[in-house]
């Protein structure tokens, strides 16, 4: 570029060549004349300068992204907005981004495809572990660090949240957080985004980078890419199983069933040298078919509802391969077996030899949300192994548990001790609930089991449980609750649900990114047919949901209730005038309107803060706010609002506990006096 075709950028910085372009926007070589430095600009589309919206949330993410510090991501040295400029500042990455080197080589060797992911995966791990989410993993945002041979040392990755600038609050898929092949499945479909979709995204680089292509790349639409995304299994590659097993881990349709980025490498890293030195693949052939994994569920326009970057989805639902069981017996299900062959039982003391129990090893699953709403992790019939001592000596006693002798009535599914597992969605405020019962078709017992999880901010009871009849007209069963864990009966004068067979359980504290578990005794006398066991404790979600939903008014049970949390402030500010007073509001589930009579939060007020903020966001530490004005505003203490200048168009940014991306109705800052 010539000399005298450069121009400013800001007051700082100088534009010198161009060396790229791409959907976002342009990226420039630049010159810092602070220190006559080398940098690299990347100025986002001028459309995007004409937005509020987009102007606002880039200066949001400044702090975070000026604050990511990793030896493999590209230190972001500065964010301009000046004019028609919006621009961010980076070190200059001498060198290829991955795109190039890829379309090079054609492929990659595994030991060298797994060492570029692991760098990746560290990088965003730090990034996650600060807050940040990428949104936009792909070959053309990994850079290489000079020419020829390269190692996991000179990958860098760049562009954090730079699709998140141009999100619009429902868009098609087709600019949907960013590049169709990466999307994972959840966003498609719920439009939920976390930091497990940035780890699915690493999954498609490694298999581009295996294969030479993406798992689902081929004629269609952005939408048919996103199609295949939700309901076809990513071809098969010709790789070592342990390689292959952990690729289809990342690439699980279910968010939960993907380690965090930190696990995923550390994974990867663990693999023998007789899989990372196989041989490297030719560019495989886009497939003829695709293998259907279920039902393809609606895509279309969504609205994106981004998880907190330090929820770890996949720490706690992990499923496991079936394996015997660690030895236990039921009564009357045990019958004594004289020794086999010429044992020495003064020496031994066994008459049989039993080998150890094996450790379970965990296998990925693709499991489609609704399935794993319905389904129990594991099915078995158990085999049993008791010791005894019979007849004054130590003998090995075998029992085989069968559900029970011949004489007995049918029990459900026709076999022993039956089990089962639900995981519902977590709600807005952050709230989850695992269920697992374990059935005893005999005795008509059901040992239930509720996990209450939490993500961003600590929760509190009460909170509902719902533990309806088998059958309609039948009696609410009989619960005997654990001794330690306060419940009571739901009283509909008093929550406003009216509702049979509710339970209120009262629990001071799910820590954040904790859960606290439950136990109860239920007394279901459940039909001798399979599934029976699964659809009732379906019923148990259903009828709880289903309760919560019924009353849009009142502050009942309001960790499950709560559906959004509305900011409010003055419309009309004056400098000088004080601290603006700021309120935060519950909307709850059904409502068309905020309660502004049960405020959670209200800058201006005096005395302890509400209980409905410890239940929906562990107190006063939940909230925190931050300047939509561009400096106009001071935030003291993350929870006061002071004016600093006349601004006419503001805006106050909140967080309260799982909610991360509040912001108030636009208000105007007058001049003092005027």
């Amino acid at each position: 570029m010539e000399v005298e075709s450069r121009r400013a950028l800001g007051s700082r910085y100088e534009l010198l060549t161009r060396l790229g372009q791409g959907a976002m926007g342009q990226v420039w070589r630049a010159r810092d004349r602070s220190d006559d430095s080398v940098v690299a600009a990347k100025l986002l589309r001028p459309e995007l300068t004409s937005d509020p919206e987009v102007v606002a949330r880039f200066i949001q993410e400044r702090s975070i992204l000026v604050g990511l510090d990793h030896p493999g991501i590209v230190r972001v040295r500065d964010l301009v907005v000046e004019g028609q400029d919006l621009a961010i500042v980076m070190d200059l990455v001498d060198g290829d981004d991955l795109r190039t080197r890829l379309r090079q080589e054609g492929t990659f060797s595994p030991r060298l495809a797994v060492e570029v992911a692991c760098a990746v995966l560290d990088a965003l791990a730090a990034a996650h572990a600060a807050g940040c989410l990428h949104r936009d993993v792909k070959p053309d945002n990994v850079l290489v660090a000079g020419q020829g041979d390269f190692g996991a040392q000179d990958v860098r990755l760049s562009d954090f949240s730079i699709a998140r600038l141009a999100q619009d609050s429902t868009v098609m898929a087709t600019g949907l957080l960013g590049t169709p092949g990466y999307m994972p499945p959840e966003l498609f479909v719920h439009g939920t985004f976390s930091a497990a979709s940035d780890v699915y995204a690493v999954g498609v680089l490694l298999y581009e980078l295996l294969a030479g292509r993406t798992p689902f790349a081929g004629p269609g639409t952005a939408h048919t890419v996103g199609h295949r995304h939700v309901s076809m299994a990513p071809p098969r590659l010709p790789v070592p199983d342990p390689l292959w097993r952990t690729v289809a881990m990342m690439l699980s349709k279910d968010p939960a069933l993907r380690l965090p980025a930190a696990r995923t490498a550390e994974q990867l890293r663990s693999l023998p040298d007789d899989v990372l030195d196989a041989p490297r693949l030719p560019v495989q052939p886009e497939p003829e078919r695709w293998e259907p994994v279920d039902a393809a569920p609606a895509t279309g326009p969504i609205r994106v509802n981004e998880l907190p970057s330090d929820v770890d989805v996949g720490a706690t639902y992990v499923p496991g391969a079936a394996v015997e069981a660690t030895p236990v017996a039921r009564p009357g299900a045990v019958e004594a077996a004289l020794p086999v062959g010429d044992v020495d039982l003064q020496e031994t003391g066994l008459a049989r030899n039993v080998g150890p129990h094996t450790r379970p090893v965990l296998e990925p699953q693709a499991v489609a949300p609704e399935e794993r709403r319905r389904r129990p992790w594991v099915r078995w019939v158990v085999g049993v192994v008791v010791l005894a001592l019979v007849a004054g000596l130590t003998w090995l006693v075998v029992g085989l548990v069968t559900g029970g002798d011949d004489e007995a009535g049918p029990s459900t599914a026709g076999s022993g001790p039956l089990s089962a597992t639900l995981v519902d969605d977590p709600l807005p405020s952050g709230f989850s609930v695992t269920r697992r019962v374990d059935y005893d078709p005999e005795t008509g017992t059901a040992d239930l089991s509720i996990r209450f999880g939490a993500q961003a901010a600590a929760l509190a009871g009460p909170f509902l449980e719902v533990l309806p009849p088998v059958g309609q007209g039948d009696q609410c069963p009989l619960v005997a609750w654990e001794d330690d864990v306060e419940v009571s009966a739901n009283l509909p004068q008093v929550t406003g649900i009216g509702v049979p067979c509710g339970h209120s359980i009262e629990l001071t504290e799910v820590p954040r990114q904790g859960s606290v578990e439950v136990s109860a005794e239920v007394s279901v006398d459940l039909p001798a047919e399979s599934g029976a066991l699964e659809d009732w404790l379906a019923s148990v979600s259903e009828s709880t949901d289903a309760a919560l939903a019924s009353q849009p008014v009142g502050a009942a049970y309001p960790a499950q209730r709560l559906a959004d949390v509305r900011v409010e402030v003055p419309s009309d500010v004056r400098v000088g005038s004080g601290s603006v007073r700021l309120r935060l509001l519950p909307v709850w589930r059904g409502a068309e309107r905020p309660d502004d009579v049960r405020v959670l939060y209200d800058s201006q007020a005096v005395g302890p803060p509400s209980e409905l903020l410890r239940q929906v966001a562990g107190g006063p530490d939940g909230v925190g706010l931050s300047d939509g004005c561009n400096g106009a505003l001071a935030i003291v203490n993350g929870r006061r609002v002071g004016v600093l200048r006349a601004a006419e168009s503001c805006t106050v940014r909140a967080r309260v506990g799982n909610f991360t991306d509040l912001v108030s109705d636009t208000f105007r800052i007058s001049p003092a006096g005027g």
